[in-house]
């Protein structure tokens, strides 16, 4: 709870004072406060029945929930007489306050008062320190276990100034806290049998509630009370983090699932962070560039005998072909006759740039043709490097980026995937031509010439992705038709809430046809498409208003150009028009008796949603970080799945995700795997530790630590 929400609120019973800036409920139209009312209340009051039986069944036991004095089975004969009212009482205080347009909410406020005079804080005596602090444990673990609804229940607080303090909307749990307190007050005063059953309560809510508050979250949303999709770019970027090479490259002295606190999504999977501590044999401090080279000889071949690269029996992903254990070390002799004494370091760059490939080879797995042309550039790529030893000592260097990412380009390529498939072949190509350039001219390579590599790389790269998305279009067809369908819904019921339109069904249905038709063109349209879809928008709110025709027919003139102009053909057009001219007749001339569209029917029969590929044993909606993780992904982004036992590994990427069915379909560069996960299945996912998004940092920044870096 903010500080200042504390400080400006009495424990009295009295109106909470506000400035004028703050509509509460009051914001929203009457439908839908009424349909947030009817789908929100009766999922709380099924979770808080279970809750006060839970409670009762405790104290009959003889068990109560605190270290207290008081008789608990006297206690569960008192609430079984007033059980039922308790819930009684809740509902309609909780139904109230969502039907309410005034602001802001009144009851007796679990927070720090002032003294009447304001001259110093008034002095709380045992029951209400309780009181608070019950409150203040129960944010506290939403802040921390149910951290996606607390977000969204923020955001939907916030919008449109609807509440100063985002814990007076009736949707929040705190608010829930308020009114159960002050009805437990009201039946049994202000006794400690009144703040047993609040800590039942609490621990309720800490246990069983993800599943309601999830139900909240979407009911919400659906009426229309989030305008942007919820984000929390901290956990996508935390996501990422956790990829990063440091993470995959570099565990290999201490097997982490052996650790007593090792974190399982971080060792399922088989990417472990690193646990290597320092010993005798690290590498020496890495020289200066324009050191003596017999100085760099000493610190490549330390490197090569480190810890870092030697092999660990039945670990890793192979070695590359040709490829053995550290080299053994080679005596530098400084040459007498050649202009340049760095030529002489060839063969211990070379064992050096090895046994870091090897390296990566053994702990993360690769193509094998991925793995036979990076073994083929190894030795042009020395040729390069000792012409500037600044490659090892600086992160930005452009040979050192290139190769970071060739090798993060080269992993998206499954192990087992043939390289006849086309879209393989695309990107070794890409590999292949790009290798090739350093190959002609490692002799005389320098950085801009690096430069030059790395951003023809790039460039192929970027457009071969660009071609490759394209090219599964019809892979998304199916799930953009959902997607577009949901959004039709969603739109015409939020369109219905706001108006307060009772619209017969038969109108409905041609209003879904139009919408879907819009919805797609849209899609792929731009700005015509969103201006289709802006007067859309207008002419169904013309619709639930039972306006007239003449009022209508100028904007549907003005969606046929917008048609025209996103592309659409005559015929297309013709049926947009059509269903719209019968989903406005069928609105105004509707009998009585007509079927009505409602625009809660999908959430009142909703079961838990669950998608293709996600994983059976989910049987209820959470809340947690993984959530905000998997809200957070992009299109384009690449993950790794395995299985429980970190095995069979399949590397896909996310080509589609749906921000209303709130479903993803990944798939592999050949086209052979792929995985449909709802946003509960992929948050699943990541928790389990089966699924990791594939790191886009440098794996030399991992392995090679430079001076101050």
């Amino acid at each position: 709870m903010p500080a200042d929400q504390d400080t400006l609120l009495g424990s009295s019973r009295q109106p909470l004072k506000a400035s004028g800036k703050w509509t509460g409920m009051a914001g929203l139209s009457i439908v839908q406060r009424e349909q947030l009312a009817e789908m929100v209340v009766p999922r709380v009051i099924e979770h808080l029945e279970r809750c006060l039986a839970t409670a009762r069944d405790e104290w009959e036991a003889g068990r109560t929930w605190g270290n207290v004095t008081g008789n608990p089975l006297l206690w569960a004969n008192d609430f079984r007489m007033f059980e039922k009212r308790v819930t009684r009482d809740f509902q309609d205080a909780l139904m109230e306050d969502f039907r309410s347009h005034d602001y802001p909410p009144q009851y007796e406020f679990s927070g720090v008062a002032f003294a009447d005079q304001d001259d110093g804080l008034s002095i709380l005596d045992d029951y209400q320190s309780t009181r608070r602090s019950l409150r203040h444990k129960l944010e506290g673990s939403m802040r921390e276990n149910n951290r996606y609804s607390h977000y969204v229940f923020t955001q939907a607080a916030r919008e449109k100034n609807r509440f100063e303090h985002p814990n007076w909307a009736p949707w929040s749990p705190l608010h829930w806290y308020e009114r159960l307190i002050e009805i437990g007050e009201l039946y049994f005063g202000k006794t400690e049998m009144t703040l047993d059953l609040m800590r039942s309560y609490l621990d309720c809510m800490q246990k069983t509630a993800a599943p309601t508050l999830a139900f909240v979250v979407e009911a919400i949303e659906h009426c229309g009370l989030i305008t942007e999709t919820p984000a929390a770019p901290e956990s996508s970027e935390t996501l990422r983090r956790n990829a990063s090479w440091k993470r995959l490259a570099g565990a290999r002295d201490t097997d982490a699932s052996a650790e007593p606190d090792a974190d399982p999504a971080t060792t399922t999977s088989g990417w472990r962070p690193s646990t290597r501590k320092a010993e005798a044999d690290e590498p020496a401090r890495m020289p200066d560039t324009e050191a003596d080279p017999a100085q760099w000889a000493a610190w490549a071949s330390n490197m090569v005998q480190s810890p870092v690269f030697r092999p660990v029996e039945g670990h890793g992903g192979g070695q590359a072909a040709g490829s053995g254990n550290a080299a053994p070390m080679t005596a530098f002799v400084m040459p007498s006759d050649q202009p340049d004494p760095r030529a002489s370091l060839m063969p211990f760059i070379h064992d050096l740039l090895q046994g870091l490939f090897d390296h990566i080879f053994r702990e993360v797995g690769f193509n094998p043709a991925v793995r036979a042309e990076i073994g083929e550039m190894q030795y042009p790529l020395a040729t390069g490097v000792i012409r500037d030893l600044g490659f090892f000592r600086d992160r930005s260097h452009p040979l050192r980026l290139w190769i970071g990412s060739l090798i993060n380009v080269a992993i998206r390529i499954n192990p087992e995937s043939e390289p006849d498939s086309e879209d393989v072949e695309r990107y070794l190509g890409c590999i292949r031509r790009s290798i090739e350039y350093l190959r002609n001219r490692a002799d005389r390579l320098d950085r801009d010439s690096a430069e030059v590599l790395m951003n023809q790389f790039l460039e192929s790269v970027e457009n071969e992705d660009a071609l490759w998305h394209a090219r599964q279009i019809t892979q998304i067809d199916l799930p953009n038709a959902e997607e577009w369908a949901e959004q039709a819904r969603r739109n015409l019921a939020l369109a219905a809430l706001e108006t307060g339109a009772d619209l017969p069904e038969t109108a409905a249905e041609e209003i879904f046809q139009s919408w879907e038709t819009v919805l797609a063109v849209e899609h792929d349209a731009g700005e015509a498409g969103e201006a289709l879809h802006r007067v859309l928008r207008q002419v169904v709110r013309h619709i639930c208003n039972m306006a007239t025709a003449a009022e209508v027919n100028p904007l549907v003139a003005e969606a046929k150009e917008h048609a025209r102009a996103a592309g659409l053909g005559d015929d297309r057009i013709r049926d947009l028009v059509q269903h719209l001219g019968k989903a406005h007749l069928y609105r105004l001339r509707a009998p009585e008796d007509a079927e009505r569209f409602d625009p809660r029917a999908r959430l009142q029969t909703r079961e838990s949603v669950r998608y293709e590929d996600d994983d059976p044993t989910l049987d209820q909606d959470r809340d947690d970080d993984h959530v905000f993780a998997a809200i957070g992904l992009d299109i384009g982004d690449w993950f790794e799945f395995c299985d429980d036992a970190g095995e069979n590994p399949r590397r896909l990427a996310l080509i589609w995700r749906g921000d209303t069915t709130r479903r993803f379909f990944f798939l592999s560069l050949d086209g052979v795997h792929a995985r449909r996960h709802s946003l509960q299945g992929v948050a699943q996912e990541l928790r389990q530790g089966r699924m990791r998004a594939l790191p886009e940092d440098n794996p030399l920044d991992a392995i090679i630590e430079a001076p101050g870096g």
